[in-house]
């Protein structure tokens, strides 16, 4: 991966960002999501497996764009495992006084990235419907091609649902949340080992604050 930028937040004059629940509309701008609970009344669906099985249908894209990488060098589709940590030392809880009793929890932003010419997409393992699973940030481009930090978006992520980030999308690495000690994702990109071309970040000091 390479730094290709880097801002001090402090001079932007951002506002909070306050996550929403994850969902394919309020994610689409971004990608796709695959969570059954949401696409078994919406995607094409047959039936699979001698009746035993319902198959939804192209849920989420696979994309491999290096055919248009400058070095022209090959990418493979990989699978990946990310084993990620909750990063304790970016969140933080706080009363709001807005709201009497209510607790409010925030993360800090510290990078955001892109695979300029893969789709990506993140597989939660192991953890329960039930659970809040993990933080997703993300930002479209700006006129210069770098995340316009002024539309940021945050989503609130249950351990069954996963996210496909479209190609040259600017997004956080997973931020895992939860009293375990890890959450582990089946991870599928398109890599050619060229880290300029893989993967492209940009930094911000102290960082974007996120509300959840």
């Amino acid at each position: 991966m390479v730094v290709i930028k880097e801002y001090t937040t402090t001079e932007l004059g951002i506002k909070p960002i306050k996550a929403v629940p994850l969902t394919p509309e309020s994610f689409a701008k971004f990608g796709a999501i695959i969570s059954a609970d949401h696409q078994v009344s919406q995607a094409p669906k047959s039936s699979a497996n001698q009746g035993t099985a319902l198959k939804l249908h192209k849920v989420a894209p696979v994309t491999n764009n290096y055919e248009n990488c400058p070095s022209k060098t090959p990418a493979t589709a990989n699978w990946n495992i990310f084993r990620c940590s909750p990063p304790k030392h970016l969140l933080s809880t706080s009363s709001n006084s807005s709201e009497s009793g209510a607790v409010m929890n925030q993360y800090l932003s510290k990078v955001l990235e892109r695979h300029p010419f893969s789709t990506q997409t993140f597989l939660p393992m192991g953890r329960s419907q039930e659970k809040i699973g993990y933080l997703v940030i993300c930002a479209p481009d700006g006129k210069d091609g770098l995340p316009d930090y002024n539309k940021v978006e945050a989503f609130i992520c249950k351990g069954n649902q996963a996210v496909t980030y479209g190609v040259a999308t600017w997004h956080a690495p997973m931020i895992a949340l939860g009293d375990e000690d890890y959450l582990d994702f089946g991870v599928l990109v398109h890599e050619n080992g060229v880290p300029e071309e893989d993967c492209e970040e940009v930094t911000y000091n102290p960082g974007l604050i996120v509300e959840f």
